[in-house]
C-alpha cells in the first residue's frame, strides 16, 4: 500500500462535541461542513475510481454490492484506511458508540448519471438492515424523550460536488430514527412532520447519520458520476460485515504502519464479553 495523505485531523473540543451529540440523537444526523483537503479528495478518488476501472470489480462474487457499492476499500487503498481514524470522524464515533466500536464496513458509492432510476439503495427509502427496536402497529413512534442507543452509523464524505438534488444527495427524515419502523411511503415519506432533507453539498464536506433513518440516495439525474467515500462503524457486539464473512482473511498488507487504534477499529480487539 502507498504513503497516505490522509491528515489525523483534530478532535472538536468537548462542548462542540455534546452539541453535536445532541442534534444526532434528535434529528438522527449531523452536516459537517467542508472537514477533509483537496489533496485528500483527490487521492480518495483517484483510488476509487482505479478500483471502478479494475474488471475483477465487476465480477459478481467480488468487491461490489448492486454494481455500484465498492466493497472493503480499506483493503485497496491507504488513503480510505486511513480515513477509518482520521478526526473528527473517530473521535465522534467513539463518543456515540463507545471506546471499543470498530468500523463495520468501508463501502464507497460510484452512481453514474441515470435520469430513469427511481432511487438508490434497495427499493428506494429504506433504512440499514434490521429494525433495531421496532413498534407495534398501535404504537405510533417512540418517546422523543427517551434516547434511544445508536448502534450503527455512517459518516459519507462526497468525492464529488452535489450542489442541486439532480445529482443524486444522499436524503433522510429527521428524526425518523424514533419510527420503530420501515417507510412505508416511497414517493413522499414524511415523519412526524417531518419532511425530506437533502445533503447538498460539496467535495470536501461530510455528514453522518444514524442507520436506523429513513435515508435513500436520490435519483442522479445530472450528467456526473457521484462519487462518495466513507465508513461504516458499530459498536463492537455488531459483527463486521467483510465479506465473504467467516472465510474472510483480511490482508497483510493492511497492518503495514497501522497504529494500535487503526488496528482496533480493523477489528483486532482486545479479550471481552463471549471472548
Amino acid at each position: 500500500m502507498s504513503t497516505s495523505v490522509i491528515r489525523s485531523g483534530e478532535r472538536f473540543i468537548d462542548e462542540k462535541t455534546r452539541q453535536i451529540l445532541d442534534q444526532f440523537q434528535r434529528d438522527g444526523y449531523f452536516d459537517f461542513g467542508p472537514i477533509l483537503e483537496e489533496d485528500e479528495v483527490e487521492a480518495l478518488r483517484t483510488d476509487m475510481q482505479n478500483k471502478w476501472n479494475d474488471p475483477r470489480m465487476h465480477e459478481p462474487a467480488r468487491d461490489q454490492i448492486r454494481g455500484n457499492s465498492l466493497m472493503r476499500m480499506f483493503e485497496y487503498s491507504t488513503a480510505f484506511r486511513d480515513l477509518i481514524i482520521r478526526e473528527p470522524f473517530a473521535g465522534l464515533a467513539e463518543a456515540i458508540l463507545g471506546d471499543d466500536c470498530h468500523c463495520m464496513s468501508q463501502n464507497a458509492l460510484y452512481t453514474p448519471p441515470n435520469p430513469k432510476a427511481v432511487a438508490d439503495g434497495p427499493g428506494g427509502w429504506h433504512l440499514d438492515d434490521l429494525v433495531h427496536f421496532p413498534l407495534p402497529t398501535h404504537i405510533p413512534r417512540h418517546d422523543p424523550d427517551i434516547p434511544l442507543p445508536c448502534f450503527v452509523m455512517q459518516i459519507f464524505t462526497p468525492l464529488t460536488d452535489v450542489e442541486e438534488v439532480k445529482y443524486g444527495p444522499t436524503q433522510v427524515i429527521p428524526g425518523s430514527h424514533y419510527a420503530g419502523r420501515r417507510p412505508e411511503e416511497q414517493d413522499h415519506p414524511m415523519f412526524d412532520g417531518n419532511k425530506t432533507y437533502s445533503f447538498l453539498t460539496r467535495k470536501r464536506h461530510a455528514y453522518m447519520f444514524n442507520n436506523q433513518m429513513w435515508h435513500r440516495g436520490a435519483p442522479n439525474a445530472s450528467d456526473c458520476t457521484r462519487l462518495m467515500a466513507g465508513v461504516t462503524y458499530s459498536k463492537r457486539f455488531v459483527s463486521q460485515k467483510f465479506y465473504p464473512f467467516i472465510d474472510y482473511h483480511m490482508p497483510d498488507h493492511i497492518w503495514t504502519d497501522a497504529s494500535p487504534r487503526l488496528q482496533r477499529m480493523l477489528g483486532r480487539h482486545e479479550k471481552g464479553a463471549y471472548g
